[in-house]
């Protein structure tokens, strides 16, 4: 709840907010307030804040629609911090939620959907390992333009072993 100063600021702003997707952000602190206690409080969705290296909070990214039963989770991330685009925090909060969820929850896919016109989204998912899920992309017609992707959990493992055997962070 401490951030919530910081996330009302976010969504207000609409250049954080333009390819996003929210269908309703919060028009006032009060309203954030109430929406992160209401997630806080769903068993399935977590939710996190994404820190810089100095500790300061810079976005959220979450994890929402976890079913159990069927081992599939929809991940979303914003960074909210415009001066920090470009740099790697969306791509590394990316992947960390993708071990949380595979390794913590043992859901067997994870799945996102993201506007098509938000390039700087799509390649960080797909530096995170996420593919294009051409059988759902457009499935909603032209009203409802999107782009889907997924990454299963084998997937994810040959991702991660490959980033490994080049040196780079797991």
């Amino acid at each position: 709840m401490s951030d919530a100063e910081a996330c009302f600021r976010w969504v207000s702003d609409p250049d954080v907010t333009r390819l996003l997707g929210l269908l309703r952000p919060a028009r006032s602190l009060e309203q954030e307030r109430a929406w992160i206690s209401s997630v806080l409080a769903d068993r399935q969705q977590q939710a996190f804040v994404i820190a810089d290296e100095h500790g300061r909070a810079i976005g959220t990214c979450s994890l929402r629609g976890i079913d159990e039963t069927e081992g599939i989770a929809f991940l979303g991330i914003m960074i909210g911090e415009k001066t920090l685009w470009d740099q790697g925090y969306g791509t590394s909060a990316a992947r960390a939620l993708l071990g949380h969820a595979f390794r913590e929850l043992g859901v067997r896919e994870v799945r996102l959907s993201c506007h098509p016109d938000n390039q700087r989204a799509l390649r960080c998912y797909e530096k995170a390992g996420f593919e294009r899920d051409e059988r759902r992309s457009g499935a909603e017609g032209p009203a409802r333009r999107e782009v889907w992707m997924v990454i299963a959990r084998e997937r994810w493992g040959a991702v991660r072993t490959a980033r490994a055997d080049v040196g780079g962070e797991c």
